[in-house]
């Protein structure tokens, strides 16, 4: 390293209100076990709900975001996304080079994704994954309720149009400070609020709007592979238990790094030989400490 050159400075944010405590408590707790030397850790406290301790205690940063003056009619979908927390990390935690959101129901393996997921972000406006692997091959991509919700946000035409290029996980994504996808995602945000208001029923994602803009081409965006962001719904993955690993399901069986238990896959429980395992962090440890 040469003087001119200075060391990063990541921080890698998650966040949640009450009702996922326990899920990002098992990802604190993942990512003290694979090591978090280089690391900040921030979490954005949302709602009134006393923080426990096991989160808390495991953070450098922490915000606290009120959803209490939140619009009712705001409620339907994700909380995080009306708030536009993903958007806003830098607002934030000031003072980091780069930031990497983990979702709450996340949870790392190793370090290397997120070591990956730091490196590619300084060479496009966004990285994230696309959704794409051979082992999704049975989940239609984009889903049903992204189409309906992206082309009541953007319209008939637009929807036909970018909803063929392959959509972009906002569960998992990495971004510089200096990245115009922070400016540019509050505003298409906000754009889609009164949407929102006006469609009964309408989900207010922040996943859509991301896809918009890498559709747009107004951020450029750098693919994360599949096993820095798995998605649980999309594949289950197979358990090497000699190994004490979770693999890709297809030859040759690459190690994930993190795991994303999407949507139903938060309580489901999968069939392993003659039992029913889940792959929440804590089932995932327990189970390959039994193997020891």
């Amino acid at each position: 390293m040469t003087r001119t050159q200075r060391l990063p400075n990541p921080i890698v944010v998650t966040g949640c209100n009450a009702a996922h405590y326990d899920l990002v408590s098992d990802l604190l707790t993942s990512i003290d076990d694979v090591g978090r030397t280089g690391l900040t850790i921030g979490f954005v406290h949302v709602g009134e709900d006393e923080v426990p301790a096991e989160i808390s205690g495991r953070v450098d940063r922490m915000v606290h975001v009120s959803d209490a003056a939140a619009a009712p009619a705001l409620r339907v979908g994700f909380p995080l996304a009306h708030l536009m927390i993903k958007a806003r990390l830098p607002e934030f935690f000031p003072g980091h080079d780069t930031y990497v959101w983990l979702d709450g129901d996340t949870w790392v393996q190793n370090r290397v994704g997120l070591d990956q997921i730091i490196h590619c972000a300084q060479f496009a406006d966004l990285c994230a994954h696309p959704e794409l692997d051979p082992n999704y091959h049975r989940e239609r991509a984009p889903n049903d309720r992204m189409l309906t919700v992206y082309q009541a946000y953007y319209g008939a035409e637009a929807a036909y149009r970018d909803v063929r290029l392959p959509q972009f996980n906002s569960g998992v994504f990495g971004a510089r400070e200096r990245s115009p996808l922070w400016a540019a995602w509050r505003e298409t945000l906000t754009e889609i609020r009164q949407k929102v208001l006006e469609t009964p029923g309408l989900y207010y994602s922040d996943q859509a709007p991301m896809h918009h803009l890498v559709a747009t081409e107004k951020v450029k965006v750098y693919p994360l592979r599949a096993v820095n962001n798995w998605l649980l719904h999309a594949s289950q993955p197979a358990l090497n238990l000699a190994r004490k690993r979770i693999v890709a399901p297809t030859y040759p069986h690459e190690e994930i790094n993190i795991l994303h238990m999407t949507w139903i896959t938060k309580d489901a429980t999968f069939r392993l030989g003659e039992r029913d395992v889940s792959f929440r962090y804590r089932s995932i440890k327990a189970l390959f400490a039994e193997t020891a």
